[in-house]
């Protein structure tokens, strides 16, 4: 298990102001559209598909879909705890703020660096951090970076444990326009990723990003 009781007496905005870089900062809540790519296979044995219009990256997000919920209880000790298995979950398509270079990758790259981490805040709430950096590969150096935090279920009791990987990472270079998605074995954290990278126009800060599904995930309750 992973003991991330550490973070339940944090808000979001707290921590997020605590961890992030310069530049490593949420966007505001007004809601974006989802950006489109024409249909050509993608690189590193991706698929393309299309992003889920629900773009709700945002400092103080609105909670996502809780997915469904299996529960079994056990006993530990001396206290009768639940155990909660999430299916479902997954963010809002996020665009980090463009934080150099113009607005245009123009099929350099970018180089995208991915990290979405697991909290619990306020005692009963799964949050999830997504940060997202895509750096053009030469001259102007193009980049978009951000973090967003993502409500993903409220437990009606105080979630005490993570059993199970609270952390991914991932990197890839886009070559193309297309949606970049990447699925993961059933042991990661997270399911799949659908990513925009590059498109045809204009794409910095405002079509860039990311939505993340996540692989069933199990909390442990009082």
């Amino acid at each position: 298990m992973n003991h991330i009781a550490l973070f339940r007496s944090l808000s979001p905005l707290a921590l997020a102001l605590l961890v992030a870089a310069p530049g490593c900062v949420a966007t505001s809540a007004e809601p974006q559209s989802d950006p489109s790519a024409e249909d050509a296979p993608a690189p590193d044995g991706a698929e393309t598909g299309s992003a889920d219009d629900e773009l709700t990256a945002t400092l103080s997000p609105a909670a996502i879909d809780d997915g469904a919920e299996l529960s079994t209880a056990s006993d530990d000790g001396d206290a009768l705890l639940s155990t909660s298995t999430l299916v479902g979950l997954s963010t809002g398509f996020y665009v980090p703020p463009r934080v150099g270079g113009d607005a245009e990758f123009d099929g350099h790259g970018p180089s995208v660096s991915l990290q979405v981490e697991l909290s619990v805040f306020n005692g009963n709430e799964l949050w999830a951090a997504v940060y997202m950096d895509a750096l053009e590969t030469r001259s102007n150096w193009t980049h978009a970076e951000g973090t967003a935090w993502y409500r993903l279920h409220t437990a009606s009791r105080p979630i005490v444990d993570v059993d199970g990987p609270i952390s991914f990472n991932h990197t890839y270079t886009d070559t193309d326009h297309a949606h970049d998605i990447f699925s993961f074995a059933p042991d990661n954290l997270v399911n799949k990723l659908d990513y925009v990278g590059d498109t045809k126009g204009n794409e910095a800060g405002t079509k860039t990003g990311v939505r993340v599904y996540f692989n069933p995930i199990t909390i442990v309750t009082e």
